[in-house]
C-alpha cells in the first residue's frame, strides 16, 4: 500500500509525498526481508528522480536497485536494469543506456512461474515503451545523434500509442503518444505533431492523471510557436479544449 500510494502521488505530481511513501515502503520490505519489494520501490525512485530531471540522484537509487537483485529471479533484475537505463538516459549516456537497456531485454527472456505478481506489467512491450522515452530524452541532450535517436523513438513509441483502446491502458497510450509528439516537435515535424496531438485531445478525457495533463501542457506551451499552420491550430485548439473541460 505504501508503494501504491507513492505512485499515486507521483502521478498527482506530488513529488516530495511521493517519495516519503517510497521510503516507508522501502522500510516496512525490509522489516518484512522483502527483497524483490526493496529494489522495486529503488527502482521507482530512480525513475521518479529521472522524471524530475536528477539524473545522479536517479543513477544512485537504480545502482543499489540493481545492487539488490544479485540473487533475484530474472524478471526482478530486468526491472532493475530497466530502470537502470532510465536513469542512464536521464544522465544524457547513450552508450550506458543501451547496455543497460539490453542486459534488461537478455533477462526478461526468461521469466518464470513463479515471478513476483506485481511485475505482470514488465514486458517487452513495456521496456520498448520505456526506451522510447528514453530516447526521446537522449535525442534532446545529444544533438549530433538526435536524427537517428528520434527516428528509432518513433518507431518504438507510434504502435503503442494506439495500444490503449484495445489493452484497456489508456492512460498508457496517452503517456506514450505525449512522448512521440515530443519526438516530432524535436524533428520539426509539424504534420506529425498535430497528427498526434489531435489523437491525444481525444484521449485526455479517459484518463485521470495530473502527470499526463501537465506533460501535455508542457508539449503544447513548446509546439505553440512552431504550428501556424491551420492543421497545427487545429491540434492546439482541441488539446486546449480537452485539458480545460477536464
Amino acid at each position: 500500500m505504501a508503494q501504491l500510494s507513492g505512485w499515486i502521488a507521483f502521478d498527482a505530481y506530488l513529488h516530495a509525498a511521493a517519495q516519503r511513501y517510497q521510503l516507508l515502503a522501502i522500510r516496512l520490505a525490509r522489516a518484512a526481508g522483502d527483497t524483490t519489494t526493496v529494489a522495486n520501490v529503488l527502482g521507482m525512485l530512480a525513475y521518479q528522480h529521472a522524471a524530475t530531471g536528477k539524473p545522479a540522484a536517479a543513477l544512485r537509487y537504480a545502482e543499489a536497485a540493481v545492487d539488490h537483485t544479485a540473487r533475484s529471479s530474472p524478471v526482478v533484475r530486468a526491472r532493475a536494469w530497466g530502470r537502470m537505463a532510465t536513469a542512464h538516459a536521464a544522465a544524457g549516456d547513450i552508450s550506458a543506456f543501451r547496455d543497460a537497456t539490453d542486459r534488461c531485454r537478455t533477462l526478461l527472456e526468461h521469466r518464470r512461474d513463479d515471478d513476483p505478481p506485481s511485475l505482470y506489467y514488465f514486458t517487452p512491450e513495456q521496456v520498448s515503451a520505456e526506451a522510447g522515452h528514453a530516447l526521446v530524452e537522449l535525442a534532446a541532450t545529444n544533438p549530433a545523434h538526435t536524427r537517428r535517436l528520434l527516428a528509432e523513438a518513433t518507431t518504438l513509441l507510434s504502435p503503442l500509442t494506439d495500444h490503449g483502446p484495445t489493452s484497456g491502458f489508456p492512460r498508457s497510450a496517452l503517456l506514450h503518444g505525449i512522448h512521440l509528439a515530443h519526438a516530432h516537435l524535436l524533428a520539426r515535424d509539424p504534420d506529425a505533431t498535430a497528427a498526434t496531438l489531435l489523437q491525444l485531445a481525444d484521449r485526455v478525457p479517459d484518463v485521470q492523471s495530473i502527470r499526463c495533463r501537465n506533460l501535455l501542457r508542457r508539449i503544447r506551451r513548446s509546439a505553440g510557436a512552431r504550428m501556424r499552420a491551420p492543421d497545427g491550430a487545429r491540434a492546439l485548439t482541441a488539446v486546449d479544449r480537452a485539458l480545460s473541460a477536464t
